[in-house]
């Protein structure tokens, strides 16, 4: 059977020792046992505990201070108070100094509420252990020099980073292929900080999101009165880019006689706007990206064969999810960093069994689904506790029903009667729902109408979650 976690058993009582020994060990944990505190603190310098579970009154030191003696050699491990009758306020005193709960004194060893609270109780230390991991795992990653905000501890990405540094310096066209989510606007923002043009801009522009009937002149500018509403003379995006690099996500959606005119582009180096008879050099690196195999759609002749080969000189592979699964703890925590930041919450980490549905999940969305993911369970997770259950997640990646509702309904918040708390309820439901308010109304069960009015009182504007 698998080991489910190291416990120190302290007390004077021999008998109550061996009970706790025989029966934890039976239960699958590995178990100490020690009479003397004094001892007991240098074992737990030495050895690295899920639990200490330790009498509040013995001899030489006190359970108490045995607390705070530990506390100078492990901050996080839990420790359970072990309590006769008429010391629960001194138990109790403890728990407020870092214990984590009390069993009171005769115990009785076939009360299942006993090993609940073991089990639990271990189960906080693993996760904070597992926590502080990953979090010293991101602390390596953000020191790096370059390419620290790409997140990864995949072999593959880092050989993926290595070359993208070299080729960084050169000029020469990228292309970035990777599924939707993936990460490709970051690994073209990290190449231009990692280039000599650092200081310049970085524009990125989502080819899909411009219309067609307006893309010329959106790439290459226009000279004022060349058509209707054109006031005065404007430059276009491969303009506003000088001395800088653009990114161009979707560079499939370049309708085929704008592709010539960028194929042009790319080999002169010229910007011609449109009514204009004269040329201007611009100096940019042009990084593009894609979801989609150019090379089929050079076959469908949805594409330019001559482009494309032009932008395959230099082709990075961005690795989807699913292939590099050791990166969503890490990311997971990453993001959880970041949603604690923002929101100035304290969520602590994730369950064992959260995290492994994390892991086991296939990702669609890749890495942009991740965030997502993972910035709901902080809100759900805010609301209930301190760490992000396997309930907080979405059903789709445990099997378990949504209960969003549930979290978010407004008699928690309620309950809570503190100002600060009921602000950041109400700035997360409307970030939940992208400030719909009638959907916000909905999860926080009540009227439409009360929910404006706590808008209102606490000054939250829905309009802030529209964007």
């Amino acid at each position: 059977m698998m080991e489910k976690g190291y416990i120190l058993v302290v007390d004077d009582e021999e008998d109550l020792l061996v009970s706790f020994k025989e029966i934890l060990e039976e239960e699958g944990y590995k178990v100490d046992i020690e009479s003397d505190p004094v001892k007991a603190v240098e074992m737990v310098k030495n050895n690295d505990y899920d639990l200490i579970i330790s009498d509040l009154k013995m001899p030489g030191l006190a359970g108490n201070e045995f607390l705070k003696e530990i506390r100078k050699y492990n901050g996080f491990v839990s420790f359970i108070i072990l309590t006769a009758y008429g010391t629960v306020d001194t138990a109790v005193e403890c728990m407020k100094n870092g214990a984590y709960d009390y069993i009171s004194k005769p115990v009785d060893f076939n009360d299942g509420k006993i090993w609940k609270l073991i089990e639990d109780a271990v189960k906080k230390t693993k996760t904070i252990k597992e926590s502080q991991h990953y979090k010293s795992q991101l602390n390596i990653i953000k020191s790096r020099d370059k390419f620290k905000n790409i997140i990864t501890v995949n072999s593959l990405m880092q050989e993926i980073i290595d070359y993208s540094i070299k080729i960084a310096n050169f000029d020469f066209t990228v292309l970035i292929h990777g599924e939707s989510g993936v990460g490709k606007e970051l690994f073209a923002r990290a190449i231009h900080e990692a280039s000599q043009r650092k200081n310049n801009v970085f524009l990125p522009v989502n080819c899909a999101a411009i219309s067609k009937d307006i893309m010329e002149s959106e790439f290459f500018g226009a000279k004022k009165g060349v058509y209707t509403g054109a006031e005065k003379d404007r430059p276009g995006i491969l303009e506003l880019a000088d001395g800088g690099t653009i990114f161009l996500d979707e560079i499939s959606e370049l309708p085929l006689d704008l592709q010539a005119k960028f194929l042009r582009f790319l080999q002169d180096k010229e910007v011609r706007r449109i009514g204009d008879v004269s040329a201007k050099k611009v100096d940019l690196r042009v990084i593009a990206a894609t979801n989609k195999d150019l090379k089929e759609l050079v076959n469908q002749g949805k594409f330019r064969e001559d482009l494309y080969y032009r932008l395959e000189g230099i082709k990075i592979e961005i690795p989807p999810l699913r292939e590099r699964k050791e990166d969503i703890p890490v990311l997971a925590y990453y993001f959880l960093e970041e949603f604690n930041k923002k929101y100035n919450t304290d969520v602590k980490g994730f369950s064992k069994d959260a995290l492994e549905a994390l892991i086991n999940y296939s990702w669609p969305g890749n890495v942009r689904q991740l965030q997502n993911v993972v910035n709901e369970a902080c809100i759900i997770a805010f609301a209930k506790g301190q760490f992000i259950e396997l309930n907080h997640l979405p059903k789709e990646i445990t099997g378990i029903e949504d209960k969003h509702a549930m979290i978010f309904d407004y008699n928690l918040a309620k309950k809570m009667n503190d100002t600060n708390f009921t602000t950041k309820y109400l700035r997360n439901l409307l970030s939940f729902t992208k400030g719909n308010i009638s959907q916000a109304a909905k999860l926080a069960n009540i009227e439409r109408q009360s929910l404006q009015k706590l808008l209102k009182k606490y000054n939250v504007d829905p309009q802030e979650f529209r964007k």
